[in-house]
């Protein structure tokens, strides 16, 4: 059985390890959400935007510094954490 901490998260886990991994590059964030939209089903795109709008509520930046870390193994500043939960943001609920 999982914790709530384990399950916390889950759709941002899964574009972590499947889209945004260690292989891609920061620059291509704005592609790979994109991709990310077209290829998985609305439920889990919509499960992704309730999960971005709550880290920007909560500002909780060191948490999800630690996620990235655990399950991109990249080692973001808080700074570049923020920019990547505003582009997610812009990306996925169509505001740009």
């Amino acid at each position: 059985m999982l914790t709530n901490e384990q399950e916390k998260y889950e759709n941002l886990k899964y574009f972590i390890e499947s889209y945004f991994n260690w292989g891609m590059d920061y620059a291509d964030l704005g592609v790979l959400i994109e991709e990310y939209k077209t290829r998985e089903s609305e439920v889990f795109v919509n499960g992704f935007v309730q999960e971005i709008k709550e880290i920007s509520e909560h500002r909780n930046w060191e948490e999800i510094k630690n996620l990235v870390y655990l399950h991109g193994r990249r080692n973001l500043s808080i700074k570049r954490i923020e920019q990547m939960i505003e582009l997610f943001m812009l990306k996925l609920t169509d505001l740009n």
